[in-house]
């Protein structure tokens, strides 16, 4: 009987033991060796979503933009600017009593942080700083900011831009009768072509109005709601001439006259344009609720089958 050494039996039990626990890692899934490798990403500059609960009357901070919105108590006011007064254009008039309920509006102009902070990236021309404001957004490019806002925000309110009275009433500290918000100095109240040293300045430098609102007039223009129409005048045309709808813009921007700082003062874009000095200032009101209609119940006795 010709046996083998014990040294020799523990190397063949040895091999054998080894190769068992390798066609066992082999078998393994895939995914179990994963498990831990993977680390969750860190998506740098996406905006936190927090929820708050909004109380009409007082102010408050988006979590989510970071854009700071005042309360502005509503009541009615006379909307565009008498004849005979100092710059005005014909598209001011005629003068016709407004009234607004209660609404938010932004503290400040949008900035190009808060811009990036949702859409993470910087149409801006002026690229000096998150302070700056952002510009060079289209209408449209404004639309889908605010639609992208909401959907990440856990508010009961919702964004919106101001209505054309809205913004005035506003820019009037209440409807008051006032030429620039926030005195008769141009020069301390807003940037413009006097003093903008040929490009926008960061938001919130110049005297806020009444209501604590800044950059009401200059810096850059501001997107409304509504289309463009020639006057107040309810027989006039609802838009310009021409293929593409116009929309209306306010409060001036910085390489402006005074005179255009005004807030009773009109300009108007197509929906597409895009400048260095038009940017916007976001509104908010309440949610309203949406009715939930019933599925209608169908009687199977009455089927033909």
């Amino acid at each position: 009987m010709n046996l083998k050494p014990a040294w020799h039996l523990l190397r063949v039990w040895t091999t054998a033991a080894t190769v068992t626990l390798a066609l066992a890692t082999l078998a393994a899934p895939a995914s179990a060796a994963l498990i831990n490798e993977w680390e969750p990403l860190d998506l740098e500059g996406a905006a936190p979503k927090a929820t708050l609960t909004v109380k009409q009357g007082e102010s408050w901070r988006d979590p989510t933009s970071d854009a700071g919105m005042v309360w502005i108590n509503g009541g009615c006011f006379p909307m565009g600017s008498p004849p005979r007064a100092d710059g005005r254009e014909t598209d001011e008039g005629p003068v016709h009593e407004v009234c607004v309920t209660g609404f938010w509006l932004g503290e400040m102009e949008v900035t190009q942080g808060q811009w990036r902070r949702i859409m993470h990236n910087n149409p801006a021309r002026f690229r000096k700083g998150d302070a700056y404001p952002v510009e060079n957004v289209s209408r449209e490019e404004v639309n889908d900011f605010i639609a992208t806002l909401n959907a990440q925000a856990r508010l009961n309110v919702q964004f919106r831009l101001p209505t054309e009275a809205e913004w005035e009433f506003a820019c009037r500290e209440g409807g008051q009768r006032i030429v620039y918000p926030g005195g008769s100095d141009p020069a301390r109240l807003a940037w413009h072509a006097g003093n903008s040293n040929g490009g926008s300045q960061p938001v919130g430098l110049r005297t806020p109005n009444r209501l604590g609102l800044k950059d009401m007039s200059g810096n850059v223009w501001e997107w409304v709601q509504e289309r463009y129409q020639p006057g107040y005048d309810q027989s006039a045309s609802r838009s310009t001439p021409g293929h593409e709808a116009f929309y209306t813009i306010r409060g001036g921007g910085w390489q402006d006259d005074p005179s255009a700082l005004r807030c009773a003062n009109r300009g108007f874009q197509s929906l597409s344009s895009r400048r260095s000095d038009l940017g916007l200032r976001l509104a908010a009101s309440p949610k309203t609720k949406e009715k939930k209609t019933k599925a209608r119940q169908t009687d199977l006795k009455h089927m033909p089958f």
